[in-house]
Parts: C-alpha cells; sequence; structure tokens
C-alpha cells in the first residue's frame, strides 16, 4: 500500500510541476519583418535575415514577412494604411526602400499606431519617407534625420558602446565589406550612439548604429546594410540579433 502511495505521489509531483514549466514558458515575440522598395535586393535580404535570424533567435521569435513594392520608391505599405495596424505584433523590423513616399498624413498615420510597439530600423528605411512635407514624425521615431549618403565602399565601424548588450559581439573596429555611409544631418530627441565611421568625403564621424525611446517605446536603428555582403557576415547578423533582442525586451 505504501509503496503504491509513493507511485501515486511520484505521478501527481511530476505532472505538477510538468504543468507548471509549461505554464511558464513564455509565448513567441510576434515579430513583422516589412521589406521592398527601391535600390537593394530585398528579395535576397529577405532570405538572408529571416535564415539569419532564425539561426540566432530561433523559436522564440514568430515572423511574419510583409514584402511588397519591390522597385517602387513610392509605395506605400498596405499594412501600414490599417488602422491600429502594430497592435498585431510585439516589435517589427522595416528595411525598405520607399525614399519617394511623400504623403505626410500617411506616414504621421502609421508612425502614430507605431508608438506602442518596438521597431528596428535597418539602412534605407532611415531614410524612407525622408522626403514627406513635413516628415517630422518619422525623423523623431528615427532619432536622426540623414538625406544622402557618401559614396558606396567598404569602411572601418567602430564600436563606441562596448558596455552595452546590443555591442556584446562587436569587435573594437570591424571592417564593414561593402557598404553606404549615411550622413547624418540632425539628432532628433535623445539617441544612444553605439557604432560610428568616418566620412572621407564629409571629414567627420557619422553615427551608423544606435538606440533610441520615444515615449518610452523602444527603437534600435542602423544605417548598415546596403548590400547583400553585408547581409552574409556574422557582426551584422549578431548586432541585428542583439537589438532585436534589446528592443524587444529580452536582453
Amino acid at each position: 500500500m505504501i509503496h503504491h502511495f509513493k507511485q501515486l505521489f511520484s505521478i501527481a509531483l511530476f505532472s505538477i510541476t510538468t504543468l507548471s514549466c509549461t505554464a511558464v514558458q513564455d509565448d513567441p515575440v510576434r515579430a513583422l519583418y516589412i521589406t521592398g522598395g527601391g535600390w537593394h535586393d530585398y528579395e535576397t535580404q529577405k532570405e538572408l535575415f529571416i535564415s539569419g535570424m532564425k539561426e540566432r533567435l530561433g523559436d522564440d521569435f514568430e515572423w511574419t514577412v510583409v514584402h511588397e513594392g519591390n522597385k517602387e520608391p513610392d509605395y506605400h505599405v498596405s499594412v501600414l494604411k490599417e488602422e491600429n495596424w502594430a497592435d498585431n505584433y510585439d516589435l517589427v523590423v522595416h528595411n525598405t526602400g520607399f525614399g519617394r513616399v511623400t504623403d505626410a498624413e500617411f506616414i504621421e498615420s502609421f508612425v502614430e499606431y507605431h508608438k506602442d510597439t518596438p521597431a528596428v530600423l535597418i539602412h534605407s528605411s532611415i531614410q524612407s519617407y525622408r522626403y514627406a512635407e513635413p516628415a517630422t514624425p518619422w525623423f523623431q521615431f528615427v532619432g536622426q534625420q540623414s538625406m544622402w549618403h557618401e559614396e558606396q565602399r567598404g569602411f572601418e565601424v567602430e564600436n563606441v558602446a562596448a558596455d552595452h548588450p546590443i555591442m556584446q559581439d562587436f569587435p573594437e573596429k570591424w571592417s564593414n565589406p561593402d557598404d553606404e555611409l549615411y550622413v547624418v544631418e540632425e539628432v532628433w530627441g535623445d539617441i544612444t550612439p553605439l557604432a560610428r565611421a568616418y566620412g572621407v568625403e564629409t571629414e567627420a564621424y557619422h553615427t551608423v548604429t544606435w538606440t533610441h525611446e520615444i515615449d518610452g517605446n523602444r527603437v534600435f536603428a542602423t544605417t548598415l546594410g546596403h548590400t547583400n555582403e553585408v547581409f552574409e557576415t556574422d557582426v551584422f547578423l549578431d548586432t541585428l540579433a542583439n537589438g532585436i533582442m534589446w528592443a524587444a525586451g529580452k536582453l
């Protein structure tokens, strides 16, 4: 009888422990990846990004991809037209080339709905929407304003925040193989610079990676990532993964 009771107690304890462990498991982060537009090979970059993030982040992130307006820099992404569009996601990654979108009302609307959902901004998304009049809502959301870039080339990127968790895998200096250095013309609000590069044309340093918070919402941004070659490097993908986790509050 005692032996039988011990068996039942062990089974019950195992069941409770299993249920308890199952209960505390977090749901995956609902992440949206928006891509498309002009000037870049977004099809290849999409594949490199998704595979790279799945390798680094595993099942902790569940990805939805919206790829629209390829080779159309004036395209309005359909999901961004929806009311409260960001409520369905815990994080949104922008890798877009919509630098000819000038509809200020459209931009103001989708940014307003974005303010409660963390963002990750890659390369040309920084300059997307810059020609709207006004483009203020986007610049405020991004944290920096850039209207042009220096000639495409390889350049050295310097880690200026080695103690920041996003930069834990970034070397002191990294030779970016082939990219565009975006010229920073104005900083909007408080940002935390993470990396910088020297522009030979402007003879000045420009912040290329940073964090920003707007109304308590986290934004991670980098102007790096023009070429597929950059997307193939571990340094770039590791930094994106860290930036994504930081924005989502997981780092």
